[in-house]
């Protein structure tokens, strides 16, 4: 997965947890570029370790079976 797909990952995650209101992509998008950022100086120990903190990895998981896209 590439950084705009992460970055998509944790901004969807963020949309998600604050009850799927519209009207604030570009701040969760803004967001989510600051924490992909810092999980990668932090020296995360896979590519999939900063969606896991976020809960978004299980969050991913579960869409696809209800088949709802982020």
């Amino acid at each position: 997965m590439g950084r705009e797909d992460e970055i998509r990952v944790i901004a969807y995650s963020m949309w998600e947890q604050e009850g799927c209101r519209n009207g604030r992509d570009c701040e969760h998008w803004l967001k989510a570029e600051v924490i992909w950022e810092q999980s990668q100086k932090t020296g995360a120990a896979s590519k999939n370790e900063p969606l896991k903190k976020t809960g978004t990895f299980e969050t991913r998981k579960k869409n696809r079976t209800t088949g709802r896209k982020p």
